[in-house]
């Protein structure tokens, strides 16, 4: 598992997209919400709603107890064979977990996984 915590600046629009294959996911363009994944996306989660995705929620919940980043590495555990990349957003004191698929192991740069994964729509 890698593991990469973004803080973006505020954007006013965005789009969220798989930093592997660059396959847009479905969210509005102000909302860290995934309501559809594509590429080689898992799952997404945030601390205080738990889910919101459409992608593995049933073993999401069933790991469930304190805390949305004990949920993620569970579900990471159960996957030792799997280069899972999880990403991090931070925004004021809220926490988003997304979970990628690195089949590829395909190297990328804290800063290439933000540029990919965040586009601001102008």
């Amino acid at each position: 598992m890698r593991k990469v915590v973004l803080k973006p600046k505020e954007i006013r629009k965005f789009s969220l997209y798989c930093p592997f294959t660059n396959e847009k996911l479905d969210n509005e363009d102000n909302s860290f919400e995934i309501y559809e994944g594509a590429g080689k996306y898992l799952f997404s989660l945030c601390e205080d709603c738990l889910f919101y995705d459409v992608g593995n929620n049933d073993e999401l919940e069933k790991n469930w107890e304190n805390s949305a980043y004990e949920t993620v590495e569970k579900f990471v555990e159960s996957y030792p064979d799997k280069n899972i990349l999880i990403i991090e957003v931070l925004i004021a004191n809220e926490s988003y977990f997304y979970g990628f698929l690195n089949e590829d192991n395909i190297e990328l740069s804290d800063e290439e996984i933000e540029k990919r994964f965040i586009r601001e729509n102008k």
